[in-house]
């Protein structure tokens, strides 16, 4: 199986992805590049520009934000989450720190393409928008409890 396909594979088992058209995914597939990170190591540093939107194939990842006791877990994100795309809708500085918590393998659309993207293709639109407020809501379930 060559690059291609497999990247294009791996977009598919993206709960995100799973409703775009597979020659979408093939255009979205071509323009990714491919980042492994150790255990341990710093994906994405809090308070840090950049604008890119991360696509997890294998590992899992922290999400820690500092607060005044130091810095705290406030999720974690496995196999066919994603992250880093509300710095591409919001650009802003990043919201959390990213820590591989295993060694990964990322899938990484840069801004433009994640544009492009979400421009050409509603389903991916509204599966974002889902997924960000499914973040919300739990959010919201935190503070209430």
């Amino acid at each position: 199986m060559d690059e291609l396909t497999q990247r294009t594979n791996a977009l598919k088992a993206m709960p995100i992805l799973a409703d775009v058209p597979h020659g979408e995914l093939e255009k979205l597939a071509a323009r990714l590049t491919v980042e492994q990170h150790r255990t341990g190591s710093v994906i994405i540093k809090e308070g840090s520009s950049g604008a890119a939107a991360y696509f997890i194939v294998t590992g899992s990842c922290e999400v820690r934000r500092e607060g005044r006791r130091g810095a705290r877990r406030i999720g974690v994100l496995k196999r066919g989450d994603c992250f880093g795309e509300l710095s591409i809708i919001n650009p802003a500085p990043r919201s959390a720190t990213i820590v591989a918590l295993e060694n990964m393998d990322l899938l990484v659309l840069s801004e433009q393409d994640f544009r492009d993207a979400l421009r050409s293709n509603r389903s991916m639109a509204l599966q974002l928008v889902r997924a960000l407020a499914k973040r919300l809501q739990a959010k919201e379930d935190e503070f209430a409890g």
